[in-house]
Parts: C-alpha cells; structure tokens; sequence
C-alpha cells in the first residue's frame, strides 16, 4: 500500500530537449567540398551529383527571376482592372445622366 504523502511533493518532470541548428549553407559548401574530392577520382557518382547539383541551383536561379516577371504581370493586370472599371463607371453614369430626363418626362406624363 501506498502511504499519503503530506510532506514531500513529487519532482517535477524533465523535458530534456536538444535543439539542432541546421546551416544549409555549411551543408551545401561540405557537400561542395566531398564532390571535389570525388571528382579528383574520376568517380561516374561523383559526376552525376556534380551534374545534379548545377541543375538545382540553376533553377533556384530561374525563381528569382520568375518572380520580378509575375509582380510585373500582376501591375498591369491590376492596372487594366482599375481601367475596366473607371470605364464602366464613367458608362454608367453617362447613361445615367442621359436616360434620366427621358424616364422623367415619361414619369410625368402618365400621372
């Protein structure tokens, strides 16, 4: 049996947590740095990873310049908006201010 205790209070539980700090431009210059070695060796792997490795960064590189062209597209499609919509405006107000004295005039005839 289990005695009541009335004096002593339990410890407190520990988190024992180690954070990782992850650098990827150390792992991408370590990865650089095994790929010369490998390359001193004329490895058929090593050429792939070399190869596979400049097809990544030149996408990367792509990216970057895809997204000075979609900001571009997006200013001149808000820009058209605000024109489309300036235009509407401006067409309805006209027949606004043009059909008005006709539906006026019918108003006060038929009363």
């Amino acid at each position: 049996m289990a005695f009541i205790r009335v004096f002593r209070t339990p410890k407190h539980n520990k988190f024992d947590y180690n954070p990782m700090y992850w650098n990827p431009e150390k792992e991408d210059l370590q990865e650089r740095l095994e790929s010369v070695e490998k390359s001193k060796t004329n490895d058929p792997e090593a050429l792939k990873a070399r190869i596979g490795r400049g097809l990544r960064h030149r996408t990367a590189g792509v990216s970057s310049e895809t997204r000075g062209f979609r900001s571009q597209q997006v200013q001149k499609s808000n820009k058209t908006l605000v024109i489309v919509l300036a235009i509407l405006i401006l067409g309805a107000l006209g027949l606004l201010f043009y059909l008005a004295p006709m539906i006026q005039a019918a108003t006060e005839t038929t009363i």
